[in-house]
């Protein structure tokens, strides 16, 4: 399988956990975590932000994991343990990675602070609003994930498919706003929403609550 035809069907089981997350956030108004009352991520400029950050995004994942491909994967077989290891290596890194740069230069440094106070506007985010993004964050984010591959890598190419699901479905996951059955989705919701309330919230991390944990940040 190339890895063309694995990230394009992550992308596309991406769009259904969107749609289901939205679904759910819809029909079930008291599984709700919060309700952002006046609601200012609406109207055909805001929709127009989000389809620009999704194509974006599909560009960019494609031309660097096409560019990089010899750097980043093998294709070759090997043991499940090692796929798996390569696997929760890119996401240990990306974890701890993502956690500073969202921690310092996201919400301290005056320029870069002022590029993710725009996805800060969802002040109790839904899932779509995962899409509400500054371009130059957008571009960060997805290429810290390439870098952290390239810094475990090269990885199996189904590895990257396996973290790459992950890295996408919990971007989604966090920003749902609903308390969704699965004790740890709840959990990262439920901690994301309330990051989202102030650019002085805790609950940096994405993946998992553990560099909030460690660096006392938790919140």
């Amino acid at each position: 399988m190339s890895i063309t035809l694995i990230v394009s069907v992550v992308l596309a089981s991406s769009g259904v956990c969107m749609g289901l997350t939205m679904l759910a956030y819809a029909k079930m108004p008291g599984r709700r975590i919060r309700e952002e009352k006046g609601r200012l991520l609406k109207g055909p400029r805001v929709m127009a932000r989000m389809a620009l950050t999704m194509v974006s995004s599909v560009i960019l994942v494609f031309a660097l994991t096409h560019l990089l491909e010899a750097r980043l994967f093998y294709d070759r077989p090997t043991a499940w343990w090692r796929g798996a290891l390569e696997g929760v290596g890119i996401l240990a890194v990306y974890d701890l990675l993502y956690y500073l740069m969202h921690r310092y230069p996201f919400h301290r440094w005056p320029w870069l602070r002022r590029v993710h106070a725009v996805h800060h506007r969802a002040r109790h985010p839904i899932a779509i609003d995962s899409l509400f993004l500054h371009p130059v964050e957008n571009f960060l984010g997805l290429s810290l994930l390439i870098f952290c591959t390239w810094l475990v890598g090269p990885v199996n190419i189904y590895a990257f498919g396996v973290v790459f699901l992950i890295y996408s479905w919990l971007n989604i996951i966090v920003h749902c706003g609903v308390d969704l059955p699965i004790p740890y989705f709840r959990m990262l919701a439920r901690k994301h929403d309330h990051h989202h309330t102030d650019m002085r919230s805790g609950n940096y991390a994405s993946i998992t609550p553990l560099p909030d944990l460690i660096f006392g940040t938790a919140e």
